[in-house]
């Protein structure tokens, strides 16, 4: 269990106090959105640079949350399962997970082989691995974060998982959800819910996808 207080850092001080209203009730369906589709059944799973912690509270119980920053780590330790750590580094023993959720993590890494390869290392056989990132669609939106370093496209999502040695690779991108906080503040979660389910299911078969942001599923 980490401690109650730590040091304050300029990551996890964004963390902490943003977030609030529908920003962060948008970040819970997304939550449900990816563990549902993805994770639901597999025990246990990390959330590597949970943020939020949006992902980790889906499954409270079975997801155990990685973050480096010792603020954000002591705030949600109290009623979340953290730990101290990083996508490098990941503190647990070789095919632990069943699982691991990393989602826009891996635009701010210099190096981001050692990342792909912990993961690989702390994945069981068969484990499932989802990486969300953005894409250089819109580099202005992109670089409008000054912790930004790269962008990724489908390719290189792939060469990353080949250094890694993933048996099988899937991509695409987040479904098209313009207008998803009118659906939340009309319909509210469960008809926002059902709109990203929608979009995923028929609207990227009509070409409508988000093609600012690409998924990656890579398999052990």
């Amino acid at each position: 269990m980490a401690p109650q207080t730590a040091a304050k850092t300029p990551y996890g001080q964004y963390i902490l106090t943003t977030g609030a209203g529908i920003a962060g009730q948008i970040e819970m369906v997304w939550g449900r959105y990816f563990y549902e589709s993805r994770f639901q059944g597999r025990q246990p799973v990390a959330d590597v640079g949970p943020g939020r912690c949006w992902f980790t509270r889906q499954n409270p119980r079975d997801i155990v949350a990685i973050d480096n920053a010792p603020d954000v780590v002591a705030h949600y330790s109290r009623s979340l399962r953290i730990t101290l750590g990083s996508a490098e580094a990941i503190p647990f023993p070789d095919g632990h997970f069943a699982g691991i959720f990393c989602c826009w993590l891996f635009e701010h890494l210099a190096d981001p082989e050692p990342a792909i390869l912990e993961f690989h290392r702390v994945l069981q056989p068969g484990g499932l691995c989802c990486i969300v990132v953005p894409t250089p669609a819109d580099m202005l939106a992109f670089y409008a974060d000054y912790t930004h370093i790269r962008p990724f496209t489908a390719a290189s999502l792939r060469q990353l998982a080949a250094v890694a040695g993933f048996a099988r690779v899937s991509t695409g991108h987040l479904p098209w959800t313009r207008g998803l906080r009118y659906v939340y503040r009309a319909f509210g979660e469960q008809a926002s819910y059902r709109y990203i389910c929608l979009a995923d299911r028929c609207l990227c078969r009509l070409g409508l996808r988000n093609r600012a942001h690409l998924i990656m599923d890579a398999w052990k």
